[in-house]
């Protein structure tokens, strides 16, 4: 059945030549940019955290008690990670200070009162034409879905960004109003949306009388803010997603002569200068031989597979 992620849509958009390279080739870069890298660790040792919590139980008082064989876990996670060759960037925060010296000492969520109730959870709508067959699947995995203090479910999305995002940023970002729709589309209650922001910039703080610099604030470390898209907006977003979707679909019923023919460069300053596929597309551009390149620089990625089964989400309180 055709499938078509958010994240794919979201390449597709930005660029049809890295969507080209890094779905329609399944290609990945060896050696992931440092952003890409340290975004990936970090969702993996929130997931490691979150996942403690929540097998502790239901309740705010079981997921609390949870809270320190939580992070003995996120570290050994880190350490998983750290092992299997992940390297910070020097000109940012350390993994390791931003998850254990900023972000859990802090934890916005199960410390405040919130009730983790899934994580890194996949979930899959089914798109169905007018004859009734399924035309299309749509999945996707959220971070995180949780209760808050007022009883509000809440759908999260962790973000390791340079600068925190504003409500003019947020305004166009399609991700969170796809994952109220995909989870409203399966039935699932879902008040509204949130990024859980980690900086992951280095910052040395206002400078003191002595001289040294006393380092971040929480506030400057941690950002959350909470998006609530009207009717009009999820279902306009998700409209544009299938509609692009679709588009994928045709083309890639194509023959891979005239998938690589259609496959335009967006040539943009600000996507090329990081993308990972730059020095392929370059190379491949004036007709080089990108052979080498193929073989030393890149791999064939293994892509997520979904289960057929939609994915039940039960609120034991509700």
């Amino acid at each position: 059945m055709p499938s078509v992620s958010y994240s794919e849509t979201s390449t597709y958009l930005l660029c049809k030549r890295k969507h080209y390279y890094g779905y329609t080739k399944s290609l990945k870069r060896i050696n992931e940019s440092d952003s890409l890298m340290l975004g990936s660790a970090g969702h993996k040792v929130l997931q490691s955290f979150y996942e403690v919590i929540l097998a502790a139980g239901d309740t705010k008082a079981e997921q609390l008690a949870a809270f320190e064989a939580a992070e003995v876990a996120a570290k050994a996670k880190y350490d998983e990670i750290v092992a299997e060759g992940f390297r910070d960037a020097d000109n940012k925060e350390t993994l390791e200070n931003i998850i254990f010296k900023h972000y859990i000492p802090f934890e916005p969520f199960v410390r405040r009162g919130w009730r983790i109730l899934a994580v890194e959870m996949e979930f899959r709508l089914d798109i169905t034409g007018s004859s009734g067959e399924v035309e299309l699947e749509t999945p996707f995995v959220v971070d995180l879905i949780a209760i808050d203090p007022d009883g509000k479910t809440v759908v999260i999305d962790h973000k390791f960004v340079y600068d925190f995002y504003t409500y003019n940023d947020a305004a166009l970002q399609p991700q969170i109003p796809l994952y109220i729709a995909g989870l409203r589309g399966l039935n699932h209650k879902i008040d509204y949306g949130a990024y859980n922001m980690l900086r992951n910039r280095k910052i040395k703080g206002t400078k003191a009388k002595d001289g040294s610099y006393p380092g971040p604030t929480q506030d400057q470390m941690l950002g959350f803010l909470d998006l609530k898209p009207n009717a009009t907006r999820v279902k306009r977003t998700f409209i544009e997603q299938v509609d692009t979707a679709l588009e994928i679909q045709a083309i890639k019923a194509l023959s891979h002569e005239q998938q690589d023919v259609k496959a335009h460069r967006v040539a943009n300053k600000m996507v090329c200068q990081s993308c990972s596929f730059r020095d392929l597309c370059t190379t491949e551009l004036i007709g080089g031989n990108t052979n080498l390149m193929l073989k030393t620089e890149y791999v064939v990625r293994e892509r997520r597979t979904f289960s057929d089964a939609a994915v039940e989400l039960v609120d034991e309180d509700a």
